[in-house]
């Protein structure tokens, strides 16, 4: 190579002069004839390293809450102190809740004995007890009964009353209003007291009714019905157990994650309210970096693929990550898409909000960059003119542009990086055509 050799490049392509190109055809599929003619050559490089800037972040933060409301007894973390899953944090008073346990245990107990003794069946004390309860409200219903016909009476005199009052009344001047409001007065009152009666009287009839049906069903035994009720009665105040367990054991608020105590929002006397944050928990074996890339390199940053990240302030020593995140939308009102790295830290050189950089060789699939003006266009089809062994070859490519200059083709196993193509070949140059170095 002479030293007219010229070196082209662009950011993902390297440009190497490699000689010249001699011989010419009307023909791409024949050897050329005649005239000896010179083509620059330009040699093909992979492309270069993607660079991008962001922060690191924990790999997990957890706000960590109570789950009931009440009054703090003890705090037993610091910020900075590192805590293991299940470790007790925060301890809330537990008096209340303990009796609620309590009374709630209480009510088990005498449901499953109800329908221990429904399953049992009635004792002959029972029997006893209840047609003696049925007598009695038989009795209190007769005398429910003797009362209404007592008001029936009462009402019929205080209308018959009224009603002469008002005769008069309207008739003459012998009643005065006073009369008549009088008379009018006895006649709601008598009215009331009748209804009152009625309704004892059917309040009573509906005790006869109940002190019957319990006799009845002591006598016959329980039903399937009166077992599933007492049985689902069971359950319902076996949950109501489960329940006001449940709330005594959330009064003891435990590290949910290993990590580190960034913040504590508590103090010992405080009221804890349910859902809001007591500590900020962050888990450091494994950190993040949070970076945006522009939209013409999204494409070349795959997950799963393994990159640098360097942290000047943790050494010079760059360390091993993973793309674990590729937002498919971009931020809004931007055209950066967020991208998210993993990166160990069991070391614990990395520390959230430092400034790291990743660096990434892009995508597996690698575009190759080429002058507009080394794309050959015959019969609608698109070529670069390759140098193989010495000779021209013509390998079709499909473009996609860059910008006014360049455009993009994709690597193949025709073109690949370190191959010559010739920089800007004549409608006349064949395939076969013999290229010789300048």
């Amino acid at each position: 190579m002479n030293r007219n050799h010229k070196l082209w490049a662009p950011a993902l392509l390297s440009l190497a002069l490699a000689g010249a190109l001699q011989g010419c055809s009307t023909d791409p599929g024949h050897a050329a004839a005649g005239a000896k003619a010179s083509y620059q050559l330009m040699q093909l490089a992979q492309g270069s390293q993607v660079s991008l800037s962001g922060k690191i972040i924990p790999d997990q933060e957890v706000k960590v809450v109570s789950k009931g409301s009440g009054k703090v007894a003890a705090v037993n973390v610091e910020e900075g102190a590192a805590v293991h899953k299940g470790d007790v944090l925060v301890q809330l008073e537990t008096d209340d809740l303990l009796q609620q346990v309590r009374q709630a245990q209480s009510g088990v107990t005498g449901a499953q004995a109800k329908l221990a003794d429904l399953q049992a069946g009635a004792r002959p004390q029972e029997i006893a007890a209840l047609e003696s309860a049925l007598a009695a409200a038989k009795a209190a219903q007769e005398q429910a009964g003797a009362a209404v016909q007592q008001a029936k009476a009462g009402l019929d005199l205080a209308t018959s009353s009224y009603n002469r009052l008002r005769n008069l009344y309207d008739s003459s001047s012998s009643v005065s209003k006073e009369d008549l409001d009088k008379g009018t007065f006895e006649y709601e009152k008598a009215r009331t007291a009748y209804e009152q009666t009625q309704a004892a009287h059917k309040a009573a009839g509906a005790q006869v009714e109940a002190a019957q049906a319990k006799l009845e069903l002591a006598r016959s035994g329980a039903t399937d019905n009166t077992l599933k009720a007492t049985e689902a009665e069971v359950n319902r105040l076996s949950a109501a157990l489960e329940l006001a367990n449940s709330s005594l054991n959330n009064a003891t608020v435990t590290a949910p994650v290993d990590g580190i105590v960034v913040k504590r929002s508590i103090q010992p006397g405080e009221m804890a309210q349910a859902g809001a944050a007591l500590f900020s928990v962050v888990k450091m074996d494994r950190v993040q970096v949070e970076v945006s890339t522009a939209d013409n390199q999204i494409a070349k940053i795959k997950t799963g693929t393994e990159v640098q990240v360097k942290v000047p302030t943790a050494g010079d020593q760059p360390f091993k990550g993973t793309v674990t995140f590729v937002s498919p939308v971009a931020t809004p009102n931007t055209s950066s898409f967020p991208v998210k790295v993993t990166v160990d830290n069991q070391e614990g050189k990395l520390f959230a909000g430092m400034v790291a950089e990743v660096v990434t060789a892009g995508s597996t699939e690698q575009k190759l960059e080429v002058p507009k003006s080394a794309v050959l266009q015959r019969d609608g089809k698109s070529y670069v003119v390759l140098s193989d062994n010495g000779k021209a070859k013509l390998a079709e490519v499909k473009t996609e542009d860059k910008n006014a200059e360049w455009v993009y083709v994709q690597e193949s196993g025709e073109l690949k990086a370190g191959q010559s193509i010739v920089v800007n070949p004549d409608a006349a140059i064949a395939e076969g055509t013999a290229l010789k170095a300048e």
